[in-house]
């Protein structure tokens, strides 16, 4: 039984080391006098609209890579294909969510310590191991569970869990962050943010909405090009949590090598 995973993720999390959104709230004046009733002012903004781009650029890269953990939901395309991404993930490795891989098919993944959980869907049960009808009937519906120190696939495959590779990538961006210029301030979910706008390590233009409210944290990407990406950034130093799978739904997959 031969498994042969795709490695989307890596790229994609080097997609998303840019993006940023924020929040906030309109501030409009009552000109009615005493006639109408009060309106409650909007929450004052953390004042990084009063900073040039290069600037608005680093404190949503400092925000970034001093976080804990962060959910990260992409959609866009990779080499022309379609791909999405929701995941949670924490700098000590860990993380949940799920990947879709275009024609390769979708999966759930768990990862806790060195301990992985996997969920493929049909087609990428096809994508890994062919068209293994036995290995298919077996998998449905189940959990493959294995250590990414004895099993090198789906250590590959935990890559997406690697925050500290985005937060290393978004440390070095120091240089293309003095290119970006600032937008005006406007509304994101109902909530105040600053754009602005610049290009990647790649050349690839891309947009970086900044958080008005509270902290400066980069919520939202959008990188235009060839292989267009949208990208949001939230739940930021949420824990991942230390729920796994029932082990009554999940297969052991060194157990099923040895059986193959």
């Amino acid at each position: 039984m031969r498994k042969k995973y795709g490695v989307w993720a890596v790229a994609a999390c080097a997609a998303m080391t840019l993006g940023l959104t924020g929040c906030g709230g309109d501030d409009k004046k009552d000109d009615n006098g005493d006639k109408s009733p009060t309106k409650p002012a909007a929450p004052a903004t953390n004042g990084v609209e009063k900073l040039t781009g290069p600037e608005i650029a680093d404190k949503a890269k400092n925000e970034l890579t001093s976080a804990t953990s962060v959910r990260m939901n992409a959609e866009g395309k990779d080499g022309g294909q379609s791909m999405k991404m929701n995941m949670l993930m924490d700098n000590k490795g860990d993380c949940r969510g799920s990947m879709t891989m275009g024609s390769q098919g979708s999966f759930e993944i768990v990862k806790l310590g060195d301990k992985v959980w996997m969920k493929p869907d049909a087609q990428f049960m096809k994508t890994m191991f062919g068209e293994d009808a036995e290995v298919t009937k077996l998998l449905t519906g189940k959990w493959m569970y294995g250590s990414t120190t004895t099993d090198k696939d789906l250590k590959d495959m935990a890559d997406v869990c690697d925050l500290k590779s985005v937060q290393a990538s978004a440390a070095g961006s120091t240089e293309q962050n003095k290119s970006f210029t600032k937008g005006t301030v406007t509304t994101l979910d109902g909530h105040q943010v600053i754009p602005v706008s610049g290009k990647n390590g790649s050349g690839e233009p891309i947009t970086l909405s900044v958080a008005l409210e509270g902290k400066p944290y980069p919520v939202k990407v959008v990188k235009t090009g060839a292989d267009s990406t949208t990208s949001t950034l939230s739940d930021y130093n949420k824990p991942v949590g230390t729920e796994t799978p029932p082990e009554t739904e999940s297969i052991d997959m060194a157990e099923l090598e040895k059986s193959a």
